[in-house]
């Protein structure tokens, strides 16, 4: 160990380490004979590598290099002369703006940085387009705006759809004395979209149509782009009135549409750009027209256009539809019938229309004329036998249809020797049969049954008839005692 160093010491120094300690005895020398230049020195070295990349990378090789020319070749006592300029005295701040010489500005910078002053923007074409960001032609200078800068939300589209476009750009810093400008698009997007999203809150408030073009279309909607880079959603159920069916059957992508806005939606009490749309509010309200032509009782013809728990809906007319309830389906029919699928063509009769409600009740049974309740006729008195037909069977008993809108109930308990199974094999909805009418209650709108043939024990009518002969009996006893009384002698 000691033959080795002994003879790197025996070495003579290379040309770097003379360098090294001519640099360090003079810069020692200058240091004890003018002690107050040393941070103008030392500030003017400094200052050194921001002009001039090149010479600080040199530099920073120099001292990689130096701890292991100082190990090999220099004394230990070398080391604390050169710690001096490495640590001691610093220049202060104010010493490197005086040391640092100004660089005059580019002539053809000097636009772009009265734009940088008063915030300006600058109108730029893409020419083209590296990894880091887009190359920009702008007052004659090419200029540079990083990728992430084209767009808001660090979501560029792809590079080529960029070139040959002119875009308003702002300017975000000058480098190099004006060889390098930066630029970014990001505020003349938010300042477009700004402008975009009071014009349409405007017609908001005016309901004046907003137009623009179909982007995307989905199972809920269709997304529309209405310039500025503000986009809203029409709702499949906002689509239109006149017209039905899935949003890709209505609407496709690029189609120029019309809407209303109807919503801008508000978060953090500020404007967002998320926007609901209706194109159907454009459409004439059939319910406030067509509706007028129908009338309860009068027959109608219309199409299945979608199925529902409690019934089916039928397109009367473009944007009109009216309910069939399931009990108004006909009797012994079900919604899985194949007649009533969506697209068939069924009739039936119009049961109530109410446009302020924008409701139409329809029926597949004959609705009747007038209200069978009013004049049940002759043939509807307690004790007559009528026919009818099965409605359903319930738990407790058998509805049966006498006639369009009069129906009467056959208990469970009077029909013999029926269970629930049993009544419902034996009296299937839309089986004709034979009944007698055991009470009536014409407040309720109520017809008791009973079977044909039984015997029908203190009815209304037999009371009825009891009270009439009561009156004309007592009635009669009270004359024949006023005239026995004038026949008495006085």
């Amino acid at each position: 160990m000691t033959e080795t160093n002994d003879h790197v010491l025996a070495q003579p120094p290379s040309e770097d380490e003379a360098a090294v300690e001519a640099t360090t005895a003079e810069t020692a020398a200058a240091a004890e004979t003018e002690p107050e230049a040393e941070p103008e020195v030392q500030a003017a070295v400094e200052s050194e590598p921001a002009e001039e990349p090149e010479v600080q990378a040199a530099a920073e090789t120099e001292q990689a290099e130096e701890p292991a020319n100082e190990t090999e070749g220099e004394s230990p006592t070398e080391p604390e002369a050169e710690a001096k300029p490495a640590g001691e005295d610093e220049p202060t701040e104010e010493a490197a703006p005086a040391a640092e010489p100004e660089v005059p500005l580019a002539p053809s910078a000097v636009p772009f940085a009265a734009a940088l002053e008063a915030k300006n923007p600058v109108e730029g074409k893409v020419i083209g387009w590296n990894k880091g960001g887009f190359h920009i032609v702008s007052e004659g200078v090419t200029t540079f705006c990083p990728r992430s800068l084209m767009e808001l939300g660090n979501r560029p589209k792809p590079p080529a759809q960029y070139v040959n476009n002119t875009y308003t750009f702002h300017v975000l810093e000058i480098k190099e004395a004006g060889r390098r400008i930066v630029l970014t698009r990001r505020p003349a997007i938010r300042n477009e979209r700004k402008r975009a999203l009071d014009e349409i809150r405007a017609k908001q408030e005016s309901r004046e149509p907003v137009s623009g073009k179909v982007t995307s279309v989905t199972d809920f909607g269709a997304f529309v782009d209405l310039g500025g880079g503000i986009g809203g959603l029409v709702h499949r159920t906002q689509i239109s009135r006149t017209r039905s069916g899935e949003p890709g059957d209505l609407l496709k992508v690029g189609q120029r549409v019309e809407a209303v806005v109807t919503k801008v939606e508000k978060k953090n009490g500020k404007r967002s750009s998320r926007i609901s749309l209706s194109m159907k509010a454009l459409e004439a309200d059939p319910w406030k027209e067509t509706a007028k032509g129908f009338t309860a009782g009068e027959q109608f013809k219309g199409k299945v256009v979608r199925h529902s728990e409690f019934g089916l809906f039928v397109e009367l007319a473009p944007g009109l539809d009216g309910l069939v309830h399931t009990s108004q389906f006909p009797i012994g029919k079900s919604m899985s019938a194949p007649e009533f699928a969506v697209g068939e063509e069924i009739e039936g009769w119009v049961v109530e229309v109410a446009p302020r409600r924008r409701r139409i009740a329809l029926s597949l049974r004959e609705v009747p004329a007038g209200d069978p309740w009013k004049d049940l006729g002759k043939q509807y008195v307690e004790g007559a036998e009528v026919e009818g037909k099965v409605e359903q069977v319930s738990r407790f008993g058998i509805f049966v249809e006498l006639e369009p809108g009069l129906t009467g109930l056959l208990p469970m308990s009077a029909v013999k020797g029926a269970d629930g199974n049993l009544a419902r094999r034996a009296y299937h909805p839309g089986r004709e049969i034979k009944v007698m009418i055991e009470s009536i209650d014409r407040k309720r709108r109520r017809l008791g049954l009973a079977p044909p043939g039984s015997q029908l024990g203190g009815t209304k009518t037999d009371y009825k008839k009891y009270r009439q002969r009561q009156k004309e009996s007592s009635g009669l006893n009270v004359m024949a005692a006023a005239f026995a009384k004038l026949q008495q002698p006085k």
